[in-house]
């Protein structure tokens, strides 16, 4: 009898351990399953976070490029008109003024180097002609620019087989490096200027050095968002836009380094 008691004692034993095993096991898969369920919910929200973002980054730089598009066609329709007026009437009064005869020649010179800064301008800032001459040469055409001043040693680099990039990328890099050339011009006090840009296997690979001042990285994006300015937050945007790896390096008295690297496979679509 002892030995039956002590057999049912040790089953019920058992037939507790068991259930009790059990249940802690359903509660931790269902502890399991809240907890995935909360972390698919958190991803879902940084995904969506990330394209609410995206998408006021696009938006923002459509508005841009369609204002671009329009002091564009303004630049050409209207003030290059005016220009050319300006140009017939100076050469219209040329026989006229035999006493003033070098300052309307000086004159005529100037403005047809200003006609031809408008034409440069307006090429620069038409999207459509970005996207039909291509990154490098519209690059080509913004370091000719600079190299007009006479302020600049440009130095420009290209290597490897060129391939095609998104068209909707391209006017994007456009920008992002007349950003980073407007920086360097507007604070870097540089003389120097190198461009490089390198086409391999697997990416796109651009990056910009001048010989400037220098400065303070982590400084310069506090005070950008601190006063809203927009260049390194312009530059930052736009790369991550069209998801390229952005790296800023500089140290004050040092100059400036910036690349940018475009993933081969996030060129088409």
């Amino acid at each position: 009898m002892p030995t039956i008691l002590a057999e049912v004692i040790a089953l019920n034993l058992i037939l507790s351990t068991t259930l009790l095993l059990l249940f802690s096991l359903a509660i931790i898969y269902f502890l399991f399953l809240d907890q995935k369920k909360r972390f698919r919910h958190q991803r879902e929200v940084l995904e969506l976070r990330e394209a609410f973002t995206q998408a006021l980054l696009l938006s923002k730089l459509e508005i841009q490029e369609q204002t671009l598009d329009h002091i564009a066609k303004e630049l050409h329709s209207n003030i290059s008109h005016l220009v050319s007026l300006i140009n017939i009437n100076l050469a219209g009064m040329l026989p006229q003024s035999e006493g003033l005869r070098e300052n309307v020649l000086e004159t005529k010179s100037l403005v047809k180097q200003l006609m031809s800064e408008l034409k440069a301008l307006n090429v620069s800032l038409n999207t459509g002609h970005i996207k039909h001459i291509g990154l490098v040469k519209a690059l080509e055409n913004e370091l000719a620019r600079l190299e007009k001043t006479k302020k600049y040693k440009v130095v420009f680099n290209r290597s490897g087989e060129e391939f095609e990039l998104n068209p909707d990328d391209e006017p994007i890099l456009v920008r992002l490096s007349q950003e980073v050339l407007n920086n360097i011009i507007s604070y870097a006090a540089a003389t120097t200027i190198t461009v490089s840009i390198v086409y391999t296997d697997t990416a796109l690979h651009m990056e910009f050095t001048d010989d400037g001042i220098g400065f303070d990285v982590d400084e310069a994006y506090r005070r950008s968002a601190e006063k809203g300015s927009t260049g390194l937050l312009n530059i930052r945007d736009r790369a991550r836009l069209i998801k390229a790896d952005l790296q800023i390096e500089s140290q004050q008295g040092k100059g400036t380094t910036i690349q940018i690297n475009l993933p081969r496979q996030a060129t088409t679509k």
